[in-house]
């Protein structure tokens, strides 16, 4: 490495600290072999299916006080920086977005693993990813809304300016898409947040309703669920295709969403033709034009299911935000409310007007727990965007915080 190179990453590694590269790694697929509590990390490059070698283990440490401290460090950020074919700049550039999720699309088809991916089948994925994030913003500023006519202007400019697509890396072509500002954390940043949970939470039902018809045509979400089907069948066109699994790593600075399953939805061929036949079914059952005694049988099985398994899985809200501004008064942390809600941090913002006060709790991660505690040191006014909920005796509000710059006066 020349001396030019060597500088670059040193001056990355002043400017990046460890914890951050970590939050990316996890983020991006990367697995962790070993943790060792304020001293160092194991990391082992992201599997790849019918791999025929064992992932290199690299060593990432998180102490300064090591004296191999910053070698080791700068050692560490070069290999990140080889594995993605990249240099110092450009990894730069990865690690500060903290507060993008990423869509991965991963296939498998009937070729060598190492061998090149043809234009057709990039050019397919790409379609039914562009198709399916459509949707989801459709879905998420209009859940109550037919998928035609102009979108309004939060799905259409999400498309045009919080979408990119990432680097493909080696092995067996991963498409890695980009969602959200790469800065800023208002209101942007929570409709493309909202938008990638409802892909999500519609992939999963997608992915069940070849089993469970039933489910499908009185969901909340059906009409997401059948245009992803849609989306999905059209995925039977690629050619050669066998697998694709689709995944999420979301951004490292926002944390995972509550009530969102975590898992990645794999879909063979088979399940990729049935899923569109059955698709085709729940929207003809939707729009009436069914077999109306198909349509009763249904309607009766779910009325006859047991109360345990009636009760259909936990949904997001429709994308309709209260925004409150106030100051910051309590920091809580409660471990008993990592079940419900992914986190046992949450903190409390006092929202004053002429006719009232309103305390209300909002669920945060450990960085905006962290950020939330310097603004309430600060005299720092916040402002929370989300859906608010009755909550015991309170208020809860599930959405984003954003710290203003400067101390209320």
């Amino acid at each position: 490495m020349s001396q030019n190179l060597a500088d670059d990453f040193y001056a990355l590694a002043s400017i990046i600290p460890p914890e951050r590269v970590s939050r990316y790694l996890h983020a991006q697929g990367w697995d962790l072999v070993d943790r060792r509590e304020g001293l160092l990390e194991e990391w082992a490059e992201p599997a790849t299916p019918n791999a025929e070698y064992d992932s290199e283990i690299y060593l990432l440490p998180i102490n300064k006080e090591y004296r191999d401290f910053w070698r080791r460090f700068v050692e560490f950020l070069k290999a990140v920086a080889e594995y993605y074919g990249i240099d110092a700049h450009e990894l730069s550039h990865r690690l500060r977005l903290g507060n993008t999720d990423v869509l991965l699309f991963r296939i498998s088809a009937d070729r060598d693993p190492y061998d090149s991916v043809s234009l057709d089948e990039a050019g397919g994925i790409l379609r039914v990813a562009h198709r399916m994030l459509k949707m989801s913003a459709r879905y998420t500023a209009s859940p109550g809304k037919e998928f035609t006519g102009r979108m309004r202007p939060e799905a259409s400019e999400y498309l045009k300016k919080h979408v990119a697509l990432g680097h493909t890396r080696r092995g067996s072509f991963v498409f890695p898409i980009f969602s959200g500002p790469r800065k800023g954390r208002g209101a942007e940043a929570l409709f493309a947040r909202r938008v990638v949970e409802n892909l999500a939470i519609g992939l999963n039902r997608v992915q069940a309703i070849a089993d469970d018809i039933h489910s499908a045509v009185l969901d909340e979400f059906a009409p997401l669920v059948v245009a992803l089907a849609d989306s999905v069948q059209q995925l039977s066109k690629v050619p050669g295709l066998q697998v694709v699994d689709i995944s999420f790593r979301w951004a490292p600075e926002r944390g995972a969403p509550l009530h969102v399953p975590d898992r990645p939805i794999t879909l063979e061929s088979d399940l990729i033709r049935q899923i569109g036949i059955t698709g085709t079914r729940v929207r003809e059952i939707l729009r009436g034009n069914y077999d109306e005694r198909f349509t009763a049988a249904v309607r009766r099985q779910l009325e006859d299911r047991p109360a345990a398994s009636s009760a259909p899985p936990p949904t997001l809200p429709p994308a309709e935000f209260t925004e409150i501004s106030g100051q910051v008064v309590a920091l809580l942390i409660d471990d008993r409310r990592i079940q419900d809600w992914g986190t046992r941090y949450s903190v409390v913002i006092r929202s004053g007007s002429r006719d009232a006060v309103l305390d209300v709790q909002i669920p945060v991660t450990e960085s905006d727990y962290e950020r939330a505690a310097e603004a309430r040191g600060r005299g720092i006014t916040a402002t929370a965007m989300g859906q608010l909920l009755r909550f015991d005796s309170g208020y809860l509000l599930e959405g984003e915080v954003i710290f203003h710059g400067e101390p209320s006066r």
